[in-house]
């Protein structure tokens, strides 16, 4: 028996369906609620299945689904339908293509010349953002005893800024979501200039030679660029172009008096530049780069990670020569790393963890730094995702790591062992991604929370010392906090998820 799909046809099935109901004993009361919707979508069906016919010209009768269907299962409506559906896919695809692209040159010098603003201030090189301190021959290692926290300015851009502030002279830089890098005055937080990217402003600035470095972009971005800009006309000074997203740290770096900048490229890999010229001096591709290299004794170390959507890529340590890129040693790490790699007496040691995937596992996995062998680990309950700090003295190598859930821990990597770990963050705390950034006068760590404030920790026991909430007499509650604190003599700096930057002094 042939079943038809119109109105009056569906009605002529209703005694056969109660017959059979009511020998299962089913109350035949609810048939028709049940059958209400079941018609109201065979209606539905019909109408629309004429309304798609009449596009190619058939007038459908009762049967109409049946008789579309028969319709585009002919080879000439299968074979259009087919192209279309390629065509849309492929529009959509070059849609993506250009919308994750970065600005055009030519957008950016114009911006440029049109808004640049002269200085004649002397900028000091900040280079790459330090991560290793010895304090082994440091006299007075005593904790400050911290009476006050008090907020002296604030300011709020456009958007907000996801890293930290590099200062040289008395200036702050922070690169924001708003496509720009901000220059701000640090004694009255008041905007000087701005220099523009075209594209969201993820990494930390960095300044070489009167010249102020930026990447651009996230994960989605491809064929990004690092920028250059004369501090001193305010200009875009020129760029270098990769095949994939420069978010990940740039660092200028000098061994045997050759000067290159570092650029970690995503899927690109890693290239190696001069800061004078931007010309390539070498490029290796050996994983998915995000984190920034460190480098110790010309040799440059570097971690690779998991790409999104993809959990089958394999992750690697790789270290390589310093001037000419060849390949010392590649060591296969069980998770993703994220961050540069922390550099001890005899390892190298990176931070792992997945974040692209859900994972409640994280690892400090140090190598022989000579070999590229495995030493040892330590486990952790969440991901690490922060940068890594080692703090080197003559009884200790502390390694300090945070993790994805705000949890910050002091490992020593003579002993192999935890020394301490403390929490940041609430109970709904999940993606924290600031780092701790140690005050190397006053011998604290400082750790601006997610969620929860700002911290300041004892170094050698984990205990906090002061923390910070703002009031209502401050400009803002704090707002989510993804950048790591700028520190300076007596005074902090610290910028939000929604732009608020604030300068706090220590008392």
């Amino acid at each position: 028996m042939a079943i038809k799909f119109g109105l009056m046809e569906t009605m002529d099935v209703l005694p056969i369906l109660s017959a059979k109901m009511t020998g299962l004993n089913y109350n035949m009361a609810i048939i028709p609620t049940v059958l209400i919707p079941l018609t109201g979508l065979t209606v539905v069906l019909s109408s629309l299945a004429t309304v798609i016919a009449g596009w190619f010209g058939i007038k459908l009768k009762m049967e109409g689904p049946k008789q579309l269907l028969e319709v585009l299962l002919t080879k000439k409506i299968l074979i259009t339908a087919i192209i279309l559906n390629f065509a849309m896919i492929g529009v959509y695809r070059a849609y993506l293509f250009v919308k994750t692209l970065p600005s055009p040159l030519i957008t950016i010098r114009y911006q440029s010349s049109l808004n640049a603003v002269p200085s004649e201030a002397s900028y000091e090189n900040s280079a790459g953002r330090t991560h290793s301190y010895d304090v082994t021959n440091t006299t007075d290692q005593k904790n400050a005893n911290i009476f006050e926290l008090k907020e002296v300015w604030t300011q709020k851009l456009k958007k907000g800024s996801f890293r930290s502030g590099v200062i040289s002279n008395n200036s702050i830089f922070y690169g924001s979501d708003d496509r720009q890098v901000h220059e701000l005055d640090l004694d009255s937080g008041k905007n000087k200039r701005n220099f523009f990217i075209g594209t969201q402003v993820t990494t930390r600035p960095i300044i070489y030679n009167s010249h102020l470095f930026a990447g651009e972009g996230n994960h989605e971005t491809h064929h990004a660029r690092i920028y250059s800009f004369d501090l001193k006309t305010g200009k875009f000074a020129g760029a270098f172009q990769t095949k994939g997203h420069t978010e990940g740290q740039p660092l200028i770096e000098t061994f045997n008096n050759e000067t290159l900048l570092f650029i970690t490229a995503g899927k690109d890999g890693l290239y190696a530049i001069s800061p004078n010229n931007l010309k390539e001096k070498w490029h290796m591709l050996d994983g998915h780069l995000d984190a920034t290299v460190s480098i110790q004794d010309g040799v440059v170390y570097t971690g690779s990670g998991r790409e999104k959507g993809n959990n089958q890529d394999r992750v690697y340590a790789t270290a390589y020569d310093f001037s000419s890129g060849k390949k010392i040693w590649k060591t296969e790490l069980p998770l993703s790393n994220w961050m540069h790699p922390i550099i001890g007496i005899k390892d190298v040691c990176y931070s792992l963890g997945e974040i692209y995937f859900p994972s409640q596992v994280g690892l400090l996995y140090c190598l022989d730094k000579k070999s590229g062998l495995a030493d040892f680990s330590v486990p952790f309950e969440a991901p690490l995702i922060g940068k890594p700090l080692i703090i080197k003295s003559e009884e200790k190598e502390l390694a300090i790591v945070s993790s994805l859930k705000g949890e910050i821990c002091a490992v020593n990597l003579k002993t192999r062992n935890k020394e301490w770990c403390n929490k940041t963050g609430t109970e709904k705390t999940s993606h924290a991604f600031s780092s701790a950034d140690y005050d190397s006068k006053k011998n604290l760590l400082w750790y601006a929370s997610l969620d929860n404030g700002l911290f300041a920790f004892d170094l050698k026991t984990g205990a906090v010392k002061t923390h910070w909430l703002p009031t209502k007499s401050t400009y803002n509650a704090w707002n989510e906090t993804d950048a790591s604190v700028t520190i300076k003599d007596d005074s902090l700096y610290i910028a939000d998820i929604e732009g608020v930057i604030r300068k706090l002094n220590i008392k």
